[in-house]
Formats: structure tokens, sequence, C-alpha cells
């Protein structure tokens, strides 16, 4: 499970997100592996204009320098798009669109590097072609993660997960408040939000749950047991995790179908 720290700057958010994939093995393999079979194989051109060892540097170059400005716009599209109300398909297509003005840009001055001598008039078909390798490229991303599910997509439009970053958005399970932070556990992650509990409970309806103790607030859906330790009650939740149910909060807790 990771952990995210978020702050009410929105675009902290997406450069963390952005950071975050060149900072694993698996993200950093990828990008190796697509730029050495392009340059192996020398798409749009390339393999006639240069040769094998300037094709793997040209296409290196053109995977790494790009794969950051186009993830900030996916991000920024995931942050605001679907909260806004954005179709699944509408938002993608939205988005590999936008992302393909900075991945044009880059290119293009990447090719003039090599001395491609790019007329204006190309840069239309340029666009065109960014745009078709960024939406395929995302589209099997997409289908092999699998797309949102119906009630991860019901929980993405709620305030309060609009406020997380996409990969941590998923099934509330808990919050908990820690000084002048909430953190805010889901299916997919959790992350620390600067905002107060009381708050991050309202943002987070509609979702069923109940505050259960002052620091604690658990959804109704997440609890799957309940046990007592040292005289106190605590429940069991799908995370694996126990929190205390307080004697003030018990029958509200009771009412909202948490504590039974």
């Amino acid at each position: 499970m990771r952990i995210f720290l978020v702050n009410n700057v929105a675009k902290s958010g997406m450069l963390d997100s952005s950071i975050e994939l060149l900072s694993t093995r698996r993200s950093l393999a990828a990008l190796v592996a697509i730029a050495f079979l392009a340059g192996l194989t020398g798409p749009f051109g390339t393999a006639i204009s240069y040769d094998i060892w300037a094709r793997l540097v040209y296409w290196t170059l053109i995977v790494f320098a790009t794969v950051m400005p186009v993830h900030f716009v996916l991000a920024a599209f995931d942050r605001y798009a679907v909260s806004r109300g954005f179709r699944y398909i509408a938002w993608t297509s939205l988005a590999c669109l936008s992302a393909s003005v900075p991945a044009t840009i880059v290119v293009y001055m990447v090719s003039r590097i090599f001395g491609s001598q790019i007329e204006l008039t190309a840069v239309g078909e340029l666009y065109l072609q960014c745009s078709l390798v960024i939406l395929a490229i995302t589209t099997i991303a997409q289908l092999a993660s699998g797309a949102p599910a119906a009630e991860d997509r019901e929980h993405q439009a709620t305030l309060l997960m609009n406020r997380l970053p996409g990969a941590c958005r998923g099934t509330l399970i808990r919050m908990t408040a820690q000084d002048h932070y909430v953190e805010v556990v889901t299916d997919h992650g959790r992350a620390l939000v600067a905002m107060r509990l009381r708050d991050a409970i309202t943002e987070a309806a509609p979702i069923a749950g109940s505050q259960v103790h002052r620091s604690h607030w658990v959804a109704r859906d997440a609890v799957i047991g309940r046990l007592t330790v040292d005289r106190t009650t605590r429940l069991r939740l799908k995370d694996g995790s126990t929190v205390p149910v307080g004697r003030t909060f018990r029958d509200a807790a009771k009412r909202a179908g948490v504590l039974y």
C-alpha cells in the first residue's frame, strides 16, 4: 500500500505523482524498454534518417523528456476532469489530446537537435502522431490495470477523494486525525491531507459511515468485526487495522450501522 503526503495545493500532488513515475524500478524498466524497442525498430522514419546508435539515443531522449510533462497533464485531468463529471472515455481522450501538446514540442526540439528539418506545416502531422501514440499507451495501461469500477468512480466524485492523488483514490475505509492532517485510507493506498477531521467527514458524503472516536471515522462497509481489548470496544476493518470506539460515539455508530 502506497503512502502519499498531500497539501491543499493541487499542483503539489500532481508533481509528486509525476516524480513518483520515475522513482520505481518497474516504471524505469518500462521506459527503458520502450526507448530500446523504438530505437531498434526506428518508427516514424527514424530507421532511414539515423543509424542504430543514433536512434537509441534519439528515442531515449524522446521517451524520458516527454514522460514527465505528459504524465503531469494526465494527472491534472485525472484530478480535475473526473471531479467535474466528465465521462471516462471523454476525459481520457481530452487528456491525451492535451498531453500531446508538450510531447509535440519535445519531439520537435529533439528532432531539430538531431538535424531534422521539420517544417512548421508538418507540425500538425507530428501532433497527430504524438496523440495516437499517447492514446495507445494510455489505453493499454488502462486495460492492463483495469478501468475504475463503478463503485470507485462514485467515491472519486466526492470532494474528499478529489483531494487525493489519482493512484490513491478508491473505496474509502477510514480516516484518522493526526495533528493538522487527516490520514485518509482507501483500498488503493493512504494519504495525509491538510484539513480538520470534521471537514473531511463532511467532504466524504455521501459515503455511509460514522465517527467512532474523537480521532477516528470509519466507513460502514469497511467494518468486518468487533472485539474488546482492555474493556475497550474496537472495530476490525478491511485493511487489517482496528480502531477504538469512544463511549460518547457508540449511539451514533449504532444508528449508522457501523457498530452492531
